[in-house]
């Protein structure tokens, strides 16, 4: 069974996030996070980068929901 790759922007557009969608079961997870402007990209376990979204977000005042699943 395949897994759409998603890519949402975060922080007024200045961080990229690409997840998998959750599919069955299976989770949505984060696999990469991109600084738009310098095409830096973070990686690291799925919940490091959760976290480092979420802290992203809160410094911004915005909410970071995956697709529901």
């Amino acid at each position: 069974m395949g897994q759409a790759i998603e890519t949402v922007f975060i922080c007024g557009g200045r961080y990229r996030v690409h997840a998998i969608g959750a599919v069955g079961r299976r989770r949505s997870r984060i696999i990469e996070v991109e600084e738009v402007d310098t095409g830096e990209r973070f990686h690291g376990t799925g919940h490091r980068l959760h976290q480092l979204v979420l802290s992203l977000c809160h410094s911004n005042d915005e909410a970071y929901s995956p697709s529901p699943g």
